[in-house]
Protein backbone atom coordinates (compact mmCIF):
# COMPACT_ATOMS: atom_id res chain seq x y z
CA UNK A 1 0.00 0.00 0.00
CA UNK A 2 3.01 2.31 0.36
CA UNK A 3 3.25 2.50 -3.41
CA UNK A 4 -0.05 4.36 -3.63
CA UNK A 5 -0.30 5.84 -0.13
CA UNK A 6 3.19 6.46 1.26
CA UNK A 7 3.65 7.44 4.89
CA UNK A 8 6.80 7.58 6.98
CA UNK A 9 4.93 5.84 9.81
CA UNK A 10 4.06 2.81 7.66
CA UNK A 11 7.58 2.77 6.22
CA UNK A 12 9.12 2.80 9.71
CA UNK A 13 6.80 -0.01 10.82
CA UNK A 14 7.96 -2.20 7.93
CA UNK A 15 11.61 -1.52 8.75
CA UNK A 16 10.98 -2.38 12.42
CA UNK A 17 9.28 -5.64 11.46
CA UNK A 18 12.14 -6.51 9.11
CA UNK A 19 14.66 -5.93 11.92
CA UNK A 20 12.58 -8.18 14.18
CA UNK A 21 12.50 -10.87 11.49
CA UNK A 22 16.30 -10.74 11.30
CA UNK A 23 16.56 -11.15 15.07
CA UNK A 24 13.98 -13.96 15.14
CA UNK A 25 15.77 -15.84 12.38
CA UNK A 26 19.07 -15.60 14.21
CA UNK A 27 17.68 -16.67 17.59
CA UNK A 28 15.43 -19.39 16.19
CA UNK A 29 18.17 -20.79 13.95
CA UNK A 30 20.63 -20.91 16.84
CA UNK A 31 18.07 -22.58 19.10
CA UNK A 32 17.06 -25.14 16.49
CA UNK A 33 20.67 -26.08 15.84
CA UNK A 34 21.13 -26.68 19.57
CA UNK A 35 17.92 -28.70 19.79
CA UNK A 36 18.86 -30.98 16.91
CA UNK A 37 21.64 -32.44 19.05
CA UNK A 38 19.09 -33.61 21.62
CA UNK A 39 16.83 -36.62 21.85
CA UNK A 40 13.81 -35.66 19.74
CA UNK A 41 10.66 -37.54 18.93
CA UNK A 42 9.77 -38.15 15.29
CA UNK A 43 7.26 -35.28 15.39
CA UNK A 44 9.81 -32.94 16.98
CA UNK A 45 12.45 -33.91 14.43
CA UNK A 46 9.99 -33.25 11.60
CA UNK A 47 9.03 -29.82 12.99
CA UNK A 48 12.65 -28.87 13.64
CA UNK A 49 13.61 -29.87 10.12
CA UNK A 50 10.68 -27.92 8.67
CA UNK A 51 11.72 -24.79 10.53
CA UNK A 52 15.40 -25.14 9.67
CA UNK A 53 14.53 -25.54 5.98
CA UNK A 54 12.22 -22.53 5.86
CA UNK A 55 13.18 -19.79 8.32
CA UNK A 56 15.71 -18.17 6.02
CA UNK A 57 13.17 -18.02 3.19
CA UNK A 58 10.62 -16.31 5.43
CA UNK A 59 13.30 -13.86 6.56
CA UNK A 60 14.24 -13.14 2.94
CA UNK A 61 10.58 -12.44 2.11
CA UNK A 62 10.81 -9.77 4.80
CA UNK A 63 13.99 -8.40 3.18
CA UNK A 64 12.19 -8.05 -0.14
CA UNK A 65 9.13 -6.46 1.49
CA UNK A 66 11.54 -3.95 2.97
CA UNK A 67 13.04 -3.47 -0.49
CA UNK A 68 9.60 -2.68 -1.89
CA UNK A 69 9.02 -0.15 0.89
CA UNK A 70 12.34 1.51 0.01
CA UNK A 71 11.26 1.82 -3.62
CA UNK A 72 8.00 3.39 -2.45
CA UNK A 73 9.93 5.85 -0.28
CA UNK A 74 12.25 6.78 -3.14
CA UNK A 75 9.28 7.42 -5.43
CA UNK A 76 7.50 9.49 -2.79
CA UNK A 77 10.62 11.53 -1.97
CA UNK A 78 11.28 12.28 -5.64
CA UNK A 79 7.62 12.87 -6.49
CA UNK A 80 7.74 10.14 -9.11
CA UNK A 81 4.67 8.18 -10.13
CA UNK A 82 4.45 5.22 -12.42
CA UNK A 83 2.19 5.49 -15.45
CA UNK A 84 -1.34 4.10 -15.24
CA UNK A 85 -0.24 1.20 -17.45
CA UNK A 86 2.71 0.39 -15.17
CA UNK A 87 0.52 0.60 -12.06
CA UNK A 88 -2.06 -1.68 -13.66
CA UNK A 89 0.61 -4.24 -14.56
CA UNK A 90 2.19 -4.06 -11.11
CA UNK A 91 -1.25 -4.54 -9.55
CA UNK A 92 -1.68 -7.84 -11.38
CA UNK A 93 1.80 -8.99 -10.36
CA UNK A 94 1.29 -7.88 -6.76
CA UNK A 95 -1.98 -9.85 -6.61
CA UNK A 96 -0.22 -13.00 -7.80
CA UNK A 97 2.59 -12.51 -5.27
CA UNK A 98 0.13 -11.84 -2.45
CA UNK A 99 -1.72 -15.03 -3.34
CA UNK A 100 1.54 -16.99 -3.37
CA UNK A 101 2.48 -15.63 0.07
CA UNK A 102 -0.98 -16.35 1.48
CA UNK A 103 -0.98 -19.93 0.17
CA UNK A 104 2.59 -20.50 1.36
CA UNK A 105 1.88 -19.28 4.88
CA UNK A 106 -1.34 -21.29 5.11
CA UNK A 107 0.40 -24.44 3.79
CA UNK A 108 3.26 -23.92 6.25
CA UNK A 109 1.04 -23.36 9.30
CA UNK A 110 -1.24 -26.30 8.49
CA UNK A 111 1.43 -28.66 7.07
CA UNK A 112 -0.82 -28.80 4.00
CA UNK A 113 1.17 -30.49 1.25
CA UNK A 114 -1.70 -30.30 -1.24
CA UNK A 115 -1.80 -26.54 -0.76
CA UNK A 116 2.00 -26.36 -1.02
CA UNK A 117 1.70 -27.93 -4.48
CA UNK A 118 -0.25 -24.84 -5.61
CA UNK A 119 2.68 -22.51 -4.99
CA UNK A 120 5.02 -23.54 -7.81
CA UNK A 121 2.49 -22.93 -10.61
CA UNK A 122 1.93 -19.46 -9.15
CA UNK A 123 5.69 -18.99 -8.99
CA UNK A 124 5.88 -19.73 -12.70
CA UNK A 125 3.11 -17.20 -13.40
CA UNK A 126 5.01 -14.60 -11.35
CA UNK A 127 8.21 -15.26 -13.28
CA UNK A 128 6.43 -14.96 -16.65
CA UNK A 129 4.64 -11.78 -15.52
CA UNK A 130 7.95 -10.23 -14.47
CA UNK A 131 9.38 -10.94 -17.91
CA UNK A 132 6.34 -9.50 -19.64
CA UNK A 133 6.33 -6.41 -17.44
CA UNK A 134 9.99 -5.78 -18.25
CA UNK A 135 9.15 -5.95 -21.96
CA UNK A 136 6.23 -3.55 -21.49
CA UNK A 137 8.42 -1.17 -19.56
CA UNK A 138 11.07 -1.18 -22.28
CA UNK A 139 8.35 -0.32 -24.81
CA UNK A 140 7.21 2.59 -22.61
CA UNK A 141 10.82 3.78 -22.33
CA UNK A 142 11.24 3.61 -26.11
CA UNK A 143 8.05 5.65 -26.62
CA UNK A 144 9.13 8.24 -24.04
CA UNK A 145 6.27 7.41 -21.66
CA UNK A 146 8.78 6.62 -18.91
CA UNK A 147 12.29 7.73 -18.10
CA UNK A 148 15.31 5.95 -16.67
CA UNK A 149 14.51 7.03 -13.11
CA UNK A 150 11.16 5.27 -13.40
CA UNK A 151 12.96 2.32 -14.93
CA UNK A 152 15.26 1.65 -12.02
CA UNK A 153 12.42 1.81 -9.51
CA UNK A 154 10.18 -0.34 -11.70
CA UNK A 155 12.90 -2.97 -12.13
CA UNK A 156 13.59 -2.93 -8.38
CA UNK A 157 9.89 -3.64 -7.79
CA UNK A 158 9.93 -6.51 -10.28
CA UNK A 159 13.06 -8.00 -8.74
CA UNK A 160 11.67 -7.84 -5.20
CA UNK A 161 8.31 -9.32 -6.21
CA UNK A 162 9.98 -12.06 -8.25
CA UNK A 163 12.26 -12.99 -5.34
CA UNK A 164 9.30 -13.16 -2.95
CA UNK A 165 7.71 -15.67 -5.32
CA UNK A 166 10.95 -17.66 -5.40
CA UNK A 167 11.15 -17.82 -1.59
CA UNK A 168 7.52 -18.92 -1.42
CA UNK A 169 8.40 -21.70 -3.82
CA UNK A 170 11.38 -22.70 -1.65
CA UNK A 171 9.14 -23.02 1.40
CA UNK A 172 6.55 -25.04 -0.51
CA UNK A 173 9.20 -27.37 -1.94
CA UNK A 174 10.63 -27.91 1.55
CA UNK A 175 7.18 -28.87 2.85
CA UNK A 176 6.64 -31.25 -0.05
CA UNK A 177 10.07 -32.86 0.31
CA UNK A 178 9.73 -33.25 4.07
CA UNK A 179 6.36 -34.93 3.61
CA UNK A 180 7.82 -37.27 0.98
CA UNK A 181 10.70 -38.20 3.32
CA UNK A 182 8.18 -38.93 6.06
CA UNK A 183 6.27 -41.23 3.74
CA UNK A 184 9.47 -43.02 2.78
CA UNK A 185 10.42 -43.41 6.43
CA UNK A 186 7.07 -44.92 7.36
CA UNK A 187 7.00 -47.01 4.19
Amino acid sequence: SLMTDFSEEKFAKIQEKENLLDQYEDKLGTYLMQVTGGDLSIAQTKETSKLLHTISDFERIGDHASGISKVAKELANKGIQFSDAANYELGILESAVKEAVDITVKAFINDDVALAHQVEPLRQVIRVLCGELKKSHIKRLAKGKCDMEHGFAFNDMLTNLDRIGAHCSNVAVALIELAAEELDTHG
